[in-house]
C-alpha cells in the first residue's frame, strides 16, 4: 500500500496576517465530519458563512482547539477564509490528497502512489 506524499494535501491560508498551514489527517476528517454533520454539512456550513464551522475546520487543520483561534478567525473575517477552508474540506473528502487535475486518474498524478 502506498502513502500520500508528505504535504501533498496541505492548504495555506492567511489567518490574522500570518500564513498558516492546514494539514489533512484522518483525525481532522473525523472531527470535521462529526462536528459539522458530515462532510456535506461542512460544505453547507462554509456556504452559510457559519463562524463555528469555519473556526472548527481551521482549528482541526492546525491541530488546535477552536477557542485558541476564534479571535484570529473573527479578526481575519470568515468570508476571506471560506475559499481555503473549502479547498481543505475537499482534500479531506478525497482521503487527504488533492483531487487529480486532468490526468485521467493515472498513478502519475496521485500522491498516494509515491
Amino acid at each position: 500500500m502506498s502513502k500520500a506524499t508528505l504535504g501533498a494535501g496541505d492548504v495555506q491560508i492567511v489567518l490574522d496576517g500570518e500564513t498558516v498551514t492546514l494539514r489533512p489527517s484522518l483525525k481532522a476528517a473525523l472531527t470535521i465530519s462529526r462536528e459539522a454533520g458530515g462532510i456535506m454539512g461542512a460544505f453547507r456550513g462554509l456556504s452559510d458563512l457559519n463562524l463555528d464551522t469555519v473556526t472548527g475546520i481551521i482549528a482541526v487543520g492546525l491541530g488546535k482547539k477552536p477557542a485558541e483561534i476564534e479571535e484570529a478567525v473573527w479578526r481575519t473575517g470568515i468570508a476571506s477564509l471560506v475559499p481555503g477552508c473549502t479547498k481543505f474540506v475537499s482534500i479531506i473528502a478525497n482521503g487527504g490528497r488533492p483531487a487529480d487535475e486532468g490526468d485521467g486518474g493515472s498513478e502519475k498524478g496521485n500522491p498516494q502512489s509515491a
